[in-house]
């Protein structure tokens, strides 16, 4: 079999960039994913879609993403909503933390504010605000349906050609003289000049196979999802202080998680104690949930890099290949604008973007890190 391009990874990374792709006019384009669509990261994700970062790169990009989000879903049909973001504060030193941060956005157009607790008992009706002292809201923020999102790109991307084979395993990426000549799978030797690898936690094992050390740490989170109820509020609500975050999702139900401690890259275990870490803050902020029912609680993997960046674009050096991993929990947010970005590398060798220049594999080589500190749940 050969392709002009092989995209290995069927989350939100890898459907995106073949959508880009195949509407830039790329023929023959093949996408190989070791389980289901959308098995990783991104069927686990909480929905969220954010530009309320902390630093001009995550800022930037997402500002883009956000705009994709809305041209796309239109195009496509599939749920998106600017509902926002609630941050809340319990301290002086997260309130003038945030402060900051909101004038950073608003430096590059995302309209973010710092709001009092009148203002966010009206964005979230039936919230507990005893203890929390101010909040930022995001109106540019929302959320969008994972499930609705990979299927509704996976249709697209196959009516305009793109070979998609789930289930298929790719052992190891083939390179002659330091530039890529395909991918050995489970369907054989595919030959191919580029090669994408956006595989979550599987792409540092994919790139051990031609010598390269991506460094990536696997983190356990935990969320879950209940029953479904009446429309209560719009926006993804985030309790700074115990990095607990609850979204209600185009269905009706809440969606919910918060932070455990965890050691990297252990096995996904379900934890019952989860639930004594999550009742606490989410009972705290809305104290009529304690009659709901819980459906189903899962683990997912945060796929670190050292920064917290996502680490993108061509591997410099071998010729062909090029990454997309490593969001830190932002994978699913940040597909649109990785799609386009990855997509302008593949075919041009350039980016429009030119902060996503400064989030490739040698930023960290070089020791050139660039920090987010707003990574929640």
């Amino acid at each position: 079999m050969k392709a002009e391009i092989v995209i290995i990874g069927g989350g939100s990374s890898g459907l995106y960039t073949a959508y880009f792709l195949a509407k830039s006019g790329v023929s023959d384009i093949v996408l190989l994913e070791k389980s289901y669509l959308g098995s990783g990261s991104t069927f686990r994700c909480a929905t969220g879609i954010r530009a309320s970062f902390t630093t001009e790169e995550h800022i930037v990009l997402q500002k883009e993403s956000i705009r994709l989000w809305k041209e796309i879903s239109e195009e496509l049909g599939f749920f998106y909503l600017r509902g926002g973001y609630v941050w809340l504060f319990r301290t002086e030193d997260q309130l003038n933390s945030f402060k900051e941060f909101s004038k950073l956005h608003n430096s590059y157009g995302v309209p973010t504010k710092i709001i009092t607790p009148e203002e966010i008992k009206e964005l979230v009706p039936g919230i507990n605000i005893e203890g929390v002292i101010g909040g930022l809201f995001d109106p540019l923020a929302g959320k969008a349906d994972p499930f609705g999102t990979i299927f509704a790109l996976a249709s697209a991307c196959r009516k305009m050609g793109v070979q998609i084979f789930p289930r298929v395993k790719v052992k190891r990426i083939l390179t002659q003289n330091g530039e890529v000549k395909g991918v050995d799978s489970d369907l054989g030797e595919i030959e191919a000049s580029k090669v994408l690898v956006a595989a979550g936690y599987g792409t540092r094992e994919l790139l051990k196979t031609v010598n390269i050390d991506i460094p990536l740490e696997n983190y356990p989170h935990h969320a879950l999802i209940t029953e479904r109820y009446r429309d209560a509020f719009k926006p993804l609500v985030i309790d700074l202080a115990t990095s607990t975050y609850v979204v209600q999702t185009k269905d009706g139900n809440f969606l919910m998680g918060t932070e455990m401690e965890e050691s990297p890259n252990t096995p996904l275990t379900n934890r019952i104690d989860f639930f004594t870490y999550i009742v606490k803050p989410i009972l705290r902020l809305f104290p009529w949930m304690k009659e709901i029912h819980v459906l189903r609680y899962w683990t997912g993997y945060y796929v670190m890099s050292p920064d917290r960046h996502p680490i993108l674009g061509p591997i410099e050096d071998i010729e062909g290949l090029y990454v997309a991993a490593g969001y830190s929990g932002h994978g699913f947010m940040m597909g649109p604008v990785v799609g386009k970005v990855l997509s302008e590398w593949l075919t041009k060798g350039s980016v429009s973007i030119p902060q996503a220049e400064r989030l490739t594999l040698n930023r960290i080589k070089e020791g050139r890190l660039i920090y987010e500190k707003a990574v929640i749940g």
